[in-house]
């Protein structure tokens, strides 16, 4: 690799963009996509300080540490905060791309475009297709299928995948050495190094997933109404929470399935049939779904909760 992108795994992904750079072949727009937490943001940072930078990525510049501390005037990271980006974000964006530059390039990058609604999208798309002046921008998402074809037809696409265990496994090992909760982690993570880093980095993290997971256990294994609803509550009012949730639920979910045909004497077997837990899982996918399309959290939790309760 001719630079230090600091993440581990997407080596064909990061050869792709070092090639653009090396023969001056940079698009106006890319697309990263891929699952949550295997650090695409984290990479569309790099790459725009690679391109920013006058002294070719040193990290030492006023430039770079600029980058570093999102202050750099035309570096513009709009990180998912978890709220929609609206038609008036869109017009204070196309505004941005306006002003003048003395740097390299103006670059936007923006976390997770699927938060545009269709109308922001639609508003977004002329500037995209043909940015004034010096404009980039670099995009990542993590529901492509949310994403207008019209936008997908007018970027340089680039999937990213989860990386291979060993792969994350030897880069944590490189970056933090033998830790003993290093098997928890690769378990947590799922092949997702942006994530894994942050849990290792992370030690009150690492134990909220840990207890957020007991928590799913002792939910599925009774039927306490009560319990759920004060849950939810706690969920309801805290954004980082029930992100924390999804993720927790979904690993749990995914073990449960095939716990339940590996193991006869599973626990739960006791108060779920296999296609129970298929049907669960599918609740949970359109919950998540909903509740990202803004509709009410409570509610839509509420009824996923409800689903839980056994005769």
């Amino acid at each position: 690799m001719l630079y230090k992108w600091e993440t581990i795994g997407h080596q064909k992904q990061l050869e792709q963009l070092e090639e653009d750079i090396q023969n001056d072949n940079i698009s106006h727009a890319y697309l990263f996509d891929g699952p949550e937490g295997i650090g695409m943001f984290h990479i569309a940072k790099m790459f725009a300080n690679i391109l920013q930078c006058p002294n070719d990525f040193c990290r030492k510049c006023e430039v770079c540490r600029a980058i570093l501390h999102n202050t750099h005037s035309d570096t513009i990271l709009i990180q998912d905060d978890g709220e929609i980006i609206k038609i008036d974000d869109i017009r204070e964006l196309i505004r941005k791309t306006n002003l003048t530059t003395q740097s390299n390039y103006r670059i936007f990058v923006i976390e997770n475009i699927e938060r545009m609604p269709i109308v922001s999208q639609n508003s977004f798309l002329k500037t995209l297709e043909e940015p004034p002046g010096k404009t980039m921008f670099i995009l990542t998402t993590t529901q492509i299928n949310q994403v207008l074809p019209t936008i997908r037809s007018r970027v340089r696409h680039f999937p990213f995948f989860n990386v291979d265990n060993r792969l994350l496994q030897k880069g944590l090992e490189e970056k933090f050495g033998k830790d003993e909760q290093l098997d928890e982690v690769l378990n947590i993570a799922q092949g997702r190094p942006g994530f894994a880093i942050n849990l290792m980095q992370t030690p009150v993290l690492l134990r909220q997933q840990r207890d957020l997971y007991n928590q799913i256990d002792l939910l599925l294994s009774t039927n306490n109404i009560p319990q759920k609803f004060l849950f939810i509550e706690q969920l309801d009012e805290d954004k980082e929470q029930l992100n924390l949730f999804f993720d927790a639920f979904s690993r749990y979910l995914r073990k449960l399935l095939f716990d339940f045909l590996s193991k006869p004497d599973h626990p739960l077997k006791s108060r779920f049939s296999f296609q129970d837990l298929v049907k669960l899982f599918e609740s949970f996918e359109e919950t998540r779904y909903l509740i990202k399309r803004n509709v009410n959290k409570k509610l839509a939790l509420e009824n996923f909760f409800l689903q839980m309760e056994r005769n």
